[in-house]
């Protein structure tokens, strides 16, 4: 039987799946299957990239570092800050790049990483140095860009074949930004320019013989030495302290002297903890500290205490004024320079409650430690100090203590410790660049105290003329023998005061973004502090009136001063006879004793608040004339004024002015031209130009920031004004328009004119009046 077999069937293939993973090994799976696609995208130029980024990230943390000192040192600053700041960025831009990963997005995922967190670091850096939320973040998007640019460029660079072309380059471009960077942010020498180009006939070297300007008619005379040379004393260097500073020998061990610690805790409630850390005590403890630079030689000497204002803590300030210290040490003053650093601002542990007034309560002390100092025998102050004659000079927040210290009742009244005050006699005050800023409501008000204040016009940080706000509460007896001035320096800023203070207005980063082009160095800046300084002592202490001059007109001293800087200054002693101050009345026809005002062909005639760069009262009034052709200003003085200045024996007319400038004007031809007629009781009237006495100074424009787009964006608005009208006082003597009249001495003055043609103009006119 036979079988047949037809064609094999086969069963269909079946594919048994693998079994099912759980749902954790399943995730698990597909994150390691992502993060092995982590790096597909980042090339080896976006490795470049990231590298660039690296460099200018630790660059912006050394920056951090310089400007958040811990008191450690520099080196363990940055070490500590860029090696935190590494750690974090490649933690940062590893998280990021797997968060990218795990969204698919299809980017160079570890540079971006890098990239966002630079940009976010240079953001939060920008914002808290008050550049704003939206300055901030485009300058930061900026700088991450041109790291991460940077980076590629140079990777592409090294891979040249001609290597040491490209080292070469790369040399060279570093130079020159080397070199960009000095001149931008560091400043030019420190060697101290020379003085303005003048005739050897008007100017020797120790001294100032007559000076001519427009005419050729003699303005003034200085019968004295260039104040800013060493004097004949030789002077010894010393210290007193607590004996126990954990950061400086001098107030330590090697203190000459041991001095108390006061108690500041009815004043200072709160002291932080980082603080007393630091320090090594607290507000119940405040150690007195000072440099001492003291005349060799019988005494007593007068006596000149320094305070610097609020800068970082841990950087520390009282150093910075050795140069005036040594100056004036030399010319017979005892020269103390006072340390408050405890009382400055540190980043970590802040400010102390109530530092203002702490400032000037710490500078009475200091005088009460040295009246002890000078009851000891065996003491290097004992029958040194001359009580009856002291001078204070301060920088910043310290120009404001120092005026406090003068009026210290107004805050001190019921402090029965300073009972002892009440035997010294402040004859005058130096305020550089100070704040003015009110404490408990109130402002120091001076009285028969002669009053210096300093001013730069590119001061980064105090930024208004406060000084001037100080100068106009300074009030002086009829006849008594004191006087005020300011000097306003075109290109001065605030830190060059100060040696330990360096170039800058504003730690780092955001003092890099100073414009620092074409200023005074710091040679130069102390230069110019050094001879209004010691001539204002000179005249106020040792009663050399032979430098008063220079404070009536400054032009007799531009040989001793730099001349990179334009000078605007402002003078008046107690023998000044007011015609009009413009606070007595709001009617501007009218003057005091019964004068009268009138006015021809302005624009504008109007009284009105003198201000300062923010808009702000300087708190006096003045008469702003705003004119486009010719115009006249006239005073109609009464008979009782006029009789008062011959009995007097004034012999100098004066006042002040603002140049106000003409908007879209900044040259020689917005200058206006200005002639004062003086018409005599009996005689005939004489005019004489104004140019003939002194020049008329333009507004100084400044230019803060390294780009002008920066002004009106950063530090909230800080320098949008570019211009501060700061008033220059002139002083016109009568026997120059005696002579020119033939009017016979003690002539009685009836009517004074200004009158103004040329250019259009606006001017503010305050502070008319006679004095001798």
């Amino acid at each position: 039987m036979s079988i047949e077999l037809g064609p094999a069937r086969l069963e269909p293939l079946r594919i048994v799946p693998p079994p099912k993973l759980p749902r954790r090994q399943r995730i698990i799976h597909w994150l390691k299957a992502r993060m092995r696609q982590r790096l597909a995208y980042d090339s080896t130029l976006f490795y470049h990239g990231s590298a660039g980024l690296l460099i200018v990230g630790t660059l912006a943390m050394v920056l951090v570092a310089l400007g958040m000192p811990t008191g450690l040192g520099m080196l363990v600053d940055i070490g500590g800050f860029v090696s935190l700041n590494t750690v974090v960025l490649y933690a940062a831009a590893q998280l990021c790049s797997a968060l990218l990963t795990l969204m698919y997005v299809p980017v160079p995922r570890l540079f971006a990483g890098f990239f966002l967190y630079v940009a976010f670091e240079a953001y939060f850096i920008l914002y808290y140095s008050e550049f704003g939320i939206l300055m901030a973040a485009l300058l930061a998007a900026a700088y991450a860009i041109c790291g991460a640019i940077a980076g590629m460029l140079l990777g592409q660079i090294v891979k040249l074949p001609v290597k040491g072309l490209a080292v070469a380059g790369m040399i060279v471009a570093g130079a020159l930004l080397v070199n960009f960077a000095a001149n931008q942010w560091s400043g030019a020498s420190d060697e101290a320019a020379p003085a303005a180009d003048m005739d050897s006939s008007f100017f020797s070297a120790n001294g100032a013989s007559d000076m001519s300007l427009g005419d050729g008619v003699p303005v003034a005379s200085i019968g004295a030495d260039n104040p800013a040379l060493p004097g004949d004393y030789s002077y010894k260097a010393f210290t007193y302290g607590s004996g126990s500073d954990k950061h400086r020998i001098e107030y330590g061990e090697q203190a000459e002297l041991l001095a108390t610690s006061v108690d500041a805790s009815a004043y200072i409630k709160k002291w932080a903890w980082l603080k007393q850390k630091f320090w090594g005590f607290d507000q119940r403890e405040l150690p007195l500290n000072a440099r001492v630079w003291m005349p060799e030689g019988d005494g007593a000497f007068p006596l000149v205490l320094m305070v610097h204002g609020n800068h970082l803590m841990e950087e520390f300030s009282d150093a910075g004024y050795a140069y005036l210290g040594e100056l004036l040490a030399s010319r017979g003053f005892i020269a103390i320079s006072i340390d408050e650093n405890f009382l400055n601002y540190s980043v970590w542990s802040g400010i102390p409650e109530q530092d203002m007034k702490m400032r000037a309560w710490m500078m009475l002390k200091h005088i009460q430690q040295i009246q002890s100092f000078s009851t000891l025998t065996d003491n290097p102050f004992y029958s040194k100090v001359d009580f009856s004659k002291i001078s204070l000079i301060g920088h910043s927040r310290g120009g404001q203590a120092v005026a406090m210290v003068v009026d210290y009742k107004r805050w001190f009244a019921e402090d029965e410790g300073l009972a002892s005050i009440g035997q010294v006699h402040f004859a005058s005050i130096v305020a550089l660049a100070p704040t003015d800023k009110q404490v408990d409501d109130a402002s120091a008000r001076i009285k028969d105290v002669s009053y210096l204040t300093l001013q730069g016009a590119r001061d980064g940080d105090v930024n208004s003329f406060y000084g001037d706000r100080q100068y106009i509460r300074t009030s002086f007896t009829l006849g008594s023998p004191y006087f005020k001035a300011s000097l306003y320096m075109s290109n001065a800023n605030h830190s060059r005061f100060n040696s330990d203070w360096g170039m800058m207005d504003e730690r780092v980063p955001g003092g890099l973004f100073l414009n620092q082009q074409n200023m005074m160095t710091q040679a130069e800046q102390q230069q110019a502090a050094k001879v209004y300084v010691s001539a204002f002592l000179e005249a106020t202490l040792h009663g050399n009136d032979a430098y008063k001059p220079l404070f009536e007109n400054n032009k007799t001293a531009l040989a001793w001063l730099p001349s990179t800087s334009h000078y605007v200054s402002r003078y008046e002693n107690a023998s000044f006879l007011a015609a009009a101050r413009y606070e007595e009345d709001v009617n501007k026809l009218t003057l005091p004793s019964g004068g009268k005002l009138s006015a021809k062909g302005f624009k504008v005639w109007e009284e009105s608040e003198a201000k300062d760069r923010d808009n702000r009262n300087k708190g006096s009034r003045g008469a702003v004339l705003e004119w486009e052709a010719a115009a006249s200003y006239t005073l109609e003085l009464s008979g009782t004024y006029s009789e008062a200045v011959v009995s007097k024996g004034l012999d100098t007319f004066s006042f002040s002015m603002e140049n106000r400038g003409v908007e879209n004007k900044h040259d020689a031809e917005a200058a206006p031209q200005i002639e004062l007629e003086l018409v005599p009781a009996q005689g005939k009237a004489v005019r004489l130009p104004l140019s003939s006495f002194n020049d008329i100074p333009l507004p100084f424009e400044t230019q803060f920031t390294i780009a002008p787009w920066l002004e009106k964006r950063i530090k909230k608005g800080k320098y949008k004004e570019s211009v501060e009208s700061v008033f220059q006082t002139y002083s016109l003597p009568l026997a120059r328009f005696a002579e020119a009249g033939g009017w016979p001495s003690g002539t009685k003055i009836t009517r004074i004119t200004f009158y103004f043609s040329g250019t259009a103009g606006r001017v503010m006119l305050d502070d008319i009046g006679f004095y001798q």
